[in-house]
């Protein structure tokens, strides 16, 4: 592709501050690259993901729990049942069975495929991908790692949706009071078993 001398200011507001151009992006922006930035900026919840069959962090960790649940009384069920007699084998060929259905997906791995699914599509419809490349940083920089734990990998799309993404534009110490006080960070910084030196429960266990 050839690129024109008035679209290289626009090359690099695409590359360097946004995902890359698509088609029609450059020609697009040649007049005003900086502006293209700029409108992606000023637009109303730009980076919020609007999807309403994605659960907040604390309704996704109910699911995750009650679909544990289910399963561990499931498997309770299978142990208990009785044993089945083994029937000798009919001498005469039989059509071979239908190969049984995937399993489904559990409510962990379904939720964690919903979530990068909405940010893939986020990313893909982004005019610049300006503010989507600032959610990416942020998201880095106040990481937590689904590899620590089940609820985790639970809570790190809500992570992004409830603490990074509304406040990316606004100011550092709301973003920063939005990161830390979110399920997500507190069990990935493990501040659920901080106890302070005058709490009730430190007392009780002789620690704080």
């Amino acid at each position: 592709m050839t690129i024109g001398q008035d679209q290289t200011q626009a090359v690099t507001a695409f590359s360097r501050f946004g995902l890359g151009p698509r088609p029609g992006d450059l020609a697009r922006a040649a007049r005003d690259p900086r502006g293209v930035l700029v409108d992606e900026l000023r637009t109303a919840n730009v980076a919020l993901i609007r999807n309403g069959a994605l659960p907040g962090g604390v309704a996704a960790l109910q699911a995750d729990y009650l679909d544990q649940q289910a399963r561990r009384i499931e498997r309770q069920k299978m142990a208990m049942a009785p044993a089945v007699e083994k029937v000798a084998a009919d001498p005469q060929p039989k059509p071979q069975a239908a190969k049984p259905a995937p399993p489904k997906p559990n409510v962990e791995q379904a939720l964690f495929r919903a979530e990068a699914g909405a940010r893939a599509a986020m990313q893909l419809q982004a005019p610049a991908g300006f503010v989507e490349r600032l959610v990416a940083f942020w998201s880095n920089h106040f990481a937590v790692s689904v590899a620590k734990s089940r609820a985790l990998l639970v809570l790190a799309g809500p992570f992004q949706r409830e603490a990074v993404r509304p406040n990316v534009l606004g100011k550092f110490s709301t973003l920063l009071r939005a990161a830390e006080s979110h399920p997500a960070m507190i069990l990935f910084l493990d501040n659920q078993r901080s106890i302070g030196p005058n709490a009730a429960a430190g007392k009780f266990a002789g620690a704080g």
